[in-house]
């Protein structure tokens, strides 16, 4: 965090000023020019604190060879879930006894499966999802924990990532109707029974949409969220280029507001990554909930 502002400094600070070059010498230098400026915006070396910001946000490729930023830190957390579940199983003593590591981890899935399972699909149905529940859980909080590390990413911040979770979550859904009322009766579900007729080309489409703002609002949020603190932490620390453009003395003057600001953000997005595990997977089981019980 101390080397950021320095580094962003570096990387926002004016070019000493060149003598003009000739008309013919800058003709012939403008195609060159032209590359290198195409290329070191291109791998976030630009001067305009835009391109440094996305830099900082978006996806690199390659990133470690021929793999993107994003896949790295997506492989990632997905392993050291493994391994901290791997790690809390073997920690237990003879007589099933949680010691260490195994009763922190115990804690989580006791209160994933008491507190967000059970309460909301039901005591007979939860134990179908828990399992799931517990990788949506533990998955997010794992990829916003790495994504706070010096050089990492927080793959929850890539659209494609809370895509590809918001689509495993609507076939739970559609799962869990089908699998208790059949296909059929599970579709014939979305509309209330007694309905007038006339009020059937109404309702049929509202409720065939509804079945799709549900994933879409959990990858909207989840993917926002992530992408949003990661922001406020990189214009906090551009604000010491920003104001050392105008004078060194105001870059020097900012540099302790910057960053404790940016210190504070970034010990409040550990609150947030946890806040945000425990509402995807609580919106999930809310909606699993929905369809494996239809108030109607």
């Amino acid at each position: 965090m101390m080397l950021a502002p320095l580094l962003l400094l570096v990387a926002l600070q004016e070019p000493a000023h060149q003598p003009a070059p000739s008309p013919a010498t800058e003709q012939h230098a403008a195609p060159a020019e032209h590359g290198a400026a195409a290329a070191e915006a291109e791998h976030g070396g630009g001067h305009d604190p835009a391109t440094v910001m996305m830099h900082h946000v978006t996806d690199q490729k390659p990133f470690y060879g021929v793999y993107s930023k994003h896949l790295v830190f997506l492989l990632v957390p997905a392993a050291f879930v493994l391994l901290f579940v791997r790690l809390a199983i073997s920690s237990y003593k003879h007589g099933g006894v949680p010691t260490g590591i195994a009763a922190g981890v115990e804690s989580l899935v006791l209160f994933v499966r008491d507190d967000i399972a059970e309460t909301n699909i039901g005591h007979h149905d939860a134990h179908k999802f828990t399992s799931l529940l517990c990788s949506f859980f533990f998955f997010i909080l794992f990829a916003a924990l790495l994504g706070l590390l010096p050089f990492s990413a927080t793959s929850t911040g890539n659209l494609s990532v809370t895509l590809a979770l918001a689509t495993i979550s609507f076939f739970a859904q559609q799962w869990a109707g089908i699998s208790k009322f059949g296909f059929v009766h599970h579709f014939q579900n979305l509309v209330p029974p007694g309905l007038p007729v006339w009020l059937l080309p109404i309702m049929i489409p509202v409720e065939i949409l509804s079945m799709f703002t549900k994933p879409f609002a959990l990858m909207v949020r989840l993917f926002a969220n992530m992408l949003a603190g990661h922001m406020v932490i990189t214009a906090l620390l551009l604000l010491i280029p920003l104001l050392a453009s105008i004078t060194t003395a105001f870059g020097v003057a900012v540099i302790p507001v910057s960053i404790g600001l940016a210190l504070f953000i970034m010990i409040l997005e550990v609150l947030v990554a946890f806040i945000q595990a425990y509402i995807f997977t609580l919106l999930t089981a809310i909606f699993i909930g929905m369809y494996a019980h239809p108030a109607h």
